[in-house]
């Protein structure tokens, strides 16, 4: 039986990618994009086996939207991959005044993980959130500070925000022990993956990331490990085996933080408030 999948941010990268991937392996994917321009794109360059719907994490509304559509046309999700996210963004806040990399990046990968329980409640899905090896650079941090410009750094609160992500997805793992929904966290340690866009010619500028990146394929792995594994759980993550970086896919331990039951708590009950959104 075919599965289908939803990959946020698959019109590019690391998402585009996984989803050819598992398109190859007979699912139907959707590509749940922001950029409309380039999700018709990828979805033409995927096949036919690829459908694009436009969705923009930074605004609820369109992720209730999204949500409405996906429930509306395709009654059964397997898997929801939440690969969506920002890097290394300037100061900025959205029209709910949230500071954008927090609102894409956690925001709204948790409202759409939460709204989308009852789809994937129906095939015993499985949500993978996406991290990365920049989480264990977060430093402790306050909750009310998640908005805040003071000691704002585009890489620090990047950083940050792939702990949050961490934490999200251990934390909902432990929601959600008595249903059928299964939880992971991976990443993709340092990859190529502007080199993923057939669709497009770009030149890569010779830097760190040159040389110590990894190719696309590679990189991947994890995340289809993490998305096709029949046991898989958030308590630890699926990333390259050397140091994170590169390597055969391996089971790493999250930053330390991610632990501690009552940060982890705190930041859910946060959320949930913030987001007038619980299990």
């Amino acid at each position: 039986m075919s599965k289908t999948a939803i990959v946020t941010g698959g019109n590019k990268g690391i998402g585009l990618a996984v989803a050819e991937n598992l398109i190859a392996k007979n699912y139907q994917v959707i590509l749940a994009c922001r950029d409309i321009s380039k999700g018709k794109m990828a979805e033409a360059y995927l096949g036919e086996k690829a459908v694009f719907l436009e969705l923009d994490l930074s605004k609820p509304s369109s992720i209730t939207q999204f949500v409405n559509r996906i429930n509306s046309e395709f009654s059964e999700i397997d898997v929801l991959y939440n690969n969506a996210g920002l890097i290394y963004k300037n100061f900025e806040l959205t029209e709910e005044g949230y500071e954008s990399m927090i609102a894409v990046n956690y925001f709204g990968a948790f409202r759409l993980a939460l709204m989308l329980l009852e789809n994937l409640h129906r095939r015993s899905g499985r949500i993978v959130q996406v991290t990365s090896l920049s989480m264990y650079l977060a430093r402790a941090f306050k909750l009310n500070d998640l908005h805040s410009q003071e000691s704002f750094s585009p890489s620090s609160r990047y950083n940050f925000t792939n702990l949050l992500r961490s934490m999200f997805a251990l934390e909902l793992e432990n929601k959600l022990k008595k249903t059928s929904i299964s939880v992971a966290a991976a990443h993709p340690g340092i990859t190529k993956s502007r080199k993923s866009r057939p669709y497009e010619v770009k030149k890569i500028r010779k830097s760190f990331y040159t040389y110590f990146s990894t190719n696309i394929q590679t990189g991947i792995a994890p995340i289809i490990n993490a998305i096709e594994d029949v046991n898989v759980s958030a308590y630890n993550v699926y990333a390259p085996k050397i140091f994170g970086v590169y390597g055969k896919p391996s089971i790493m331990s999250h930053n330390k933080m991610v632990y501690n039951d009552n940060l982890r708590q705190n930041l859910w009950t946060f959320t949930a408030n913030e987001l007038n959104l619980d299990i």
